[in-house]
């Protein structure tokens, strides 16, 4: 049975009309740009490559699926943020607060967070293969099935953290 032309058109405009609610707003794209500042901005799905945000406040913020490699955010505040699935590859994020943040499945590929605060954060899933994690605060973070080979590491606190399933350094999987 072939499905009425109605309930094609009202299936498509129902999934551009949640697209359109989860996309980045514009203005707080450019309050960020303009400010760093952006506590609890939409920026689902932004675009912010190559971007100087260093010590931007984006504490709440949802970066979820943002693309951000190549940006410098060196002391940034991202706490409790929601970074799922976001593209922070060779991102700069020493000494940035990510404490209680979402960043299930992203990409840390190759990322700077040395010294960064990543209490309690969810990393479960995200790729840091060779990303610099020296002095970072991972305590009880979740990094269960996490990719960290090649990652440095030296100095880093775990107290408390899921290693579950996480590829180390070394290439062995944690138990």
């Amino acid at each position: 049975m072939k499905p009425s032309f109605a309930v094609l058109f009202a299936s498509i405009a129902a999934v551009g009309w949640v697209t359109t609610v989860l996309a980045a707003n514009p203005e707080q794209v450019q309050q960020l740009i303009n400010t760093r500042q952006c506590e609890g901005c939409i920026l689902t799905g932004a675009s912010l490559y190559s971007y100087n945000l260093s010590g931007a406040n984006l504490q709440g913020a949802d970066l979820t699926s943002a693309a951000l490699q190549g940006s410098n955010l060196n002391y940034a505040v991202l706490t409790n943020g929601k970074l799922e699935k976001a593209n922070l590859a060779l991102v700069k994020l020493r000494e940035a607060d990510l404490s209680g943040a979402n960043l299930a499945g992203a990409s840390l590929l190759g990322a700077d967070l040395a010294g960064a605060n990543l209490t309690g954060a969810n990393l479960q899933g995200a790729v840091l293969e060779g990303a610099d994690l020296r002095r970072a605060d991972l305590s009880g973070a979740n990094l269960q099935k996490a990719n960290l080979l090649k990652a440095r590491m030296a100095g880093v606190k775990l107290e408390g953290a899921i290693l579950k399933g996480a590829r180390m350094p070394d290439g062995r999987e944690a138990r």
